[in-house]
């Protein structure tokens, strides 16, 4: 009965846990560059996830998941959106639109400490362009659930950040 209980307790306090991104916040750079785009406007349309995930896990210590829990295709969706709006670049009824699919998310905390996303955008005029982001960030493979887990969910913003600033660049060279 002893056994039982103690495995029981083992259990309870070995459980998963689930860790949040914080809530995504604009970059002066991005805002800046897409107000350099002289004229052009365009439509963010939907973005697809290629592996129809909402989480990501956490070295089996537990799920990293968005703040607002949407899936990781609609949280850069919405990244790139509020970018492009707050540089005066965003309208409804823009003559191109952008599609995206996320081909890949992954985060590591096992034996390096990053993000690697990638996207392809493509352009209602037929153009598309696939775009990653290697992020690297300051953070410890060894220590607890915690700290690795809750570094790797904090560094989801500024890898998204990167990842809108390359679309941002490449969009006028390779979209429109």
């Amino acid at each position: 009965m002893k056994r039982v209980i103690v495995i029981a307790i083992i259990t309870l306090l070995s459980g998963c846990a689930t860790y949040v991104t914080d809530r995504y916040s604009m970059s002066a750079d991005n805002v800046m560059e897409a107000r350099s785009w002289n004229g052009i406007k365009l439509k963010i349309g939907n973005f697809s996830d290629a592996q129809n995930g909402s989480a990501q896990s956490c070295n089996y210590k537990g799920d990293i998941k968005t703040i607002d829990g949407e899936s990781y295709a609609q949280f850069i969706r919405n990244a790139l959106a509020t970018e492009l709006k707050f540089a005066g670049v965003y309208s409804e009824s823009a003559p191109v639109t952008i599609t995206g699919r996320l081909d890949k998310i992954d985060n590591s905390t096992a034996v390096a400490t990053d993000w690697n996303i990638v996207v392809t955008l493509t352009s209602s005029n037929g153009k598309s362009i696939t775009i990653a982001e290697h992020y690297t960030y300051n953070g410890s493979i060894i220590g607890t659930a915690a700290s690795t887990c809750g570094a790797s969910a904090s560094a989801f913003v500024p890898a998204v950040q990167n990842l809108i600033g390359k679309i941002i660049r490449e969009i006028p060279n390779s979209l429109i």
